[in-house]
């Protein structure tokens, strides 16, 4: 798309005289495009430039949740004019994903810090609090073995600063995430060689199924503003994701109900296990750093 250009007649930067052609100044560069404009222009402009927030962002997001790998599908074959590119795609929808999870209600200071809190309850509220941290620590120890229970442990037992250290978690989270987008590509290359498709195929597939995940994590960081106790509604997000990732798989790879199956369940087994150790040294790194 064509950027829409306010054009001044004389460039403010050196003085040039534009001619009606002139999208930059000949004379020193500078872009020939009046930015003095209410902020909204400015925002519309921005997303313009970022995602061509019109029709395409609208169609591309459509596809992306509605249609479980057509974008891959598309872009694999060379259809890729009418698309929000699948890099900045990434880009833009990791962007809010990473700052709705900083402002999203915060229960790690609650977890760390609620010991000084338990003398303040009433009995009921004591008993309820003690039954909800025992199905955590349930869930808990299901999820992390005891060298990494016993580091949370001593960190309850420290003046941990819980908001620099829920920051570092995130931005650490930001940067694995990153990181794993092509860890992902790159089994479903070998899983599928035998298709002899070139790597950035599968790569495609991979930031399409991240900004599909991305982007249900959104609805359900929204939902906690509303339903703080929204931890059924969690265990939807990597079911849905799940199937969707399986759909897709079958779109783009063209293979039956039970090819898809045997590759996607140990491609799947295999990235929660990078992705649960890569999140368990991110839980380390961030208590040791804080």
């Amino acid at each position: 798309m064509e950027k829409k250009r306010r054009k001044f007649t004389q460039c403010p930067n050196c003085g040039y005289t534009f001619e009606e052609v002139n999208n930059y100044c000949p004379n020193c560069g500078q872009e020939n495009h009046d930015l003095n404009v209410p902020v909204k222009h400015l925002v519309e402009e921005f997303l313009e430039g970022t995602l061509h927030y019109d029709a395409k962002f609208w169609l591309t997001l459509k596809y992306l949740l509605f249609k479980p790998g057509l974008l891959t599908e598309k872009f694999n074959i060379g259809q890729r004019a009418s698309y929000v590119p699948p890099f900045r795609l990434y880009v833009f929808i990791s962007l809010v994903f990473f700052f709705l999870l900083a402002i999203s209600p915060n229960t790690m200071e609650v977890n760390l810090n609620d010991k000084d809190r338990l003398e303040q309850l009433d009995p009921e509220e004591r008993e309820a609090l003690a039954e909800l941290d025992s199905v955590r620590a349930r869930l808990a120890a299901q999820e992390m073995d005891a060298s990494i229970g016993a580091l949370v442990e001593k960190a309850r037992g420290e003046n941990v600063d819980t908001k620099l250290l829920r920051e570092k978690m995130i931005h650490n989270t930001s940067f694995l995430m990153f990181l794993l987008m092509p860890l992902f590509g790159y089994l479903l290359y070998l899983f599928y060689r035998k298709l002899r498709r070139n790597y950035v195929e599968h790569l495609m597939f991979s930031i399409h199924v991240h900004c599909f995940f991305f982007i249900l994590f959104m609805i359900y960081l929204a939902l906690k503003f509303f339903l703080p106790q929204s931890a059924a509604i969690f265990l939807l997000v990597p079911l849905i994701t799940a199937v969707y990732s399986y759909l897709a798989m079958m779109r783009v790879y063209k293979q039956s109900y039970l090819q898809t199956l045997l590759k996607f369940i140990p491609v799947s087994l295999l990235y929660m296990f990078c992705l649960a150790i890569a999140l368990l040294g991110n839980v380390v790194v961030s208590l040791l750093l804080s």
